[in-house]
């Protein structure tokens, strides 16, 4: 949570227009939103342009609420922007995706395929903010055509990959009671699929069938680093095809894998397409570099709504 300790103090810097524009915030719980309205009013008096800010947002959970890193006594920063589409518009009705960088690797697309640790929403105008815990993350954007809101990116849905001109990640350090403006982005761009190229170093390969012995399509197997079916998600397979075949790219280390339609965490809904790997429970399976294990198939079924597993055992 940022400092209550002097409410209504707010420190400003700024490098022009173009630079990095950043406030030391000391906030009270009610002062969240009357500080962002003085923050508009500071950056347009500076004339410095800013991006759309729906003040919704911090009367939310997603910024303040019970049960997020504030509430739970964790150091918090801000991070806000705009994300626009190459040659286009904003990247309205999108999603923000951020990457701990102590939480695992680096996202790598065309390698593999990472699950976010936190998302949130982008507005009509292509803005967004988030709070963040302290700490340095990597961050993609993307808007999918389908409306979905989770899964790996499709063909034709608009990404941006946030790296730099040469290609590499940029990386966003957030600090303790900091806020982090970093403008506009005119970089979101059609997605390309490219698996038919990619060459898989490390991961698994199967078939994805219900019960029937039919396969089942667009789907998603992700691994998990815990058995839990409320554990984090770490990475995430390409959709399965109308034969039921998967690819799941990782790195070396130890997996439990579960077929769900989302890289989503938590119980599944009833109607939910679920399955594990495991026989009777979930079982973790190892990879070292540069291993390839294939023939990691999957019964699957509907969710019914209760029953002691989220999923199908292997058979």
């Amino acid at each position: 949570m940022f400092s209550s300790s002097a409410e209504n103090n707010l420190n400003k810097s700024h490098s022009g227009p173009s630079g990095v524009f950043s406030f030391t915030l000391s906030l009270g719980e009610r002062g969240r939103v009357r500080e962002v309205k003085r923050m508009i009013s500071v950056k347009r008096s500076l004339g410095l342009p800013f991006f759309s800010v729906i003040i919704a947002f911090f009367l939310s959970g997603a910024f303040a609420g019970q049960g997020g890193a504030a509430a739970k006594g964790v150091a918090t920063g801000a991070i806000a922007g705009r994300i626009m589409i190459k040659g286009g518009g904003p990247l309205a009705d999108g999603q923000v995706l951020f990457y701990d960088a102590a939480g695992g690797p680096p996202p790598s697309p065309g390698k593999y395929e990472r699950t976010p640790d936190i998302i949130r929403d982008i507005d009509a105008g292509g803005g967004f903010i988030a709070e963040l815990p302290a700490g340095k993350y990597y961050m993609r954007a993307i808007k999918r055509l389908s409306g979905d809101k989770v899964g790996p990116p499709k063909e034709g849905d608009y990404v941006y990959k946030g790296v730099d001109e040469k290609g590499d990640l940029k990386e966003y350090i957030i600090q303790p009671g900091r806020f982090l403006d970093i403008g506009t982005i005119s970089e979101a761009a059609p997605y390309k699929t490219d698996t038919a190229g990619r060459v898989v170093t490390t991961g698994v390969e199967g078939i994805i069938l219900d019960t029937n012995g039919d396969p089942v399509e667009n789907v998603v197997v992700v691994a998990f680093a815990k058995p839990s079916v409320n554990s984090k998600p770490v990475f995430i397979s390409d959709i399965s095809d109308k034969d039921g075949k998967y690819t799941l790219p990782l790195t070396a280390g130890t997996y439990y894998l579960r077929v769900r339609n989302s890289f989503t965490s938590g119980p599944p809904m009833p109607g939910q397409i679920v399955g594990y790997y495991g026989d009777g429970k979930p079982a973790p399976i190892t990879l070292k570099e540069g291993e390839v294990r294939r023939g990691i198939n999957f019964s699957v079924i509907k969710f019914p709504g209760r029953g002691p597993f989220s999923g199908a055992p292997q058979k």
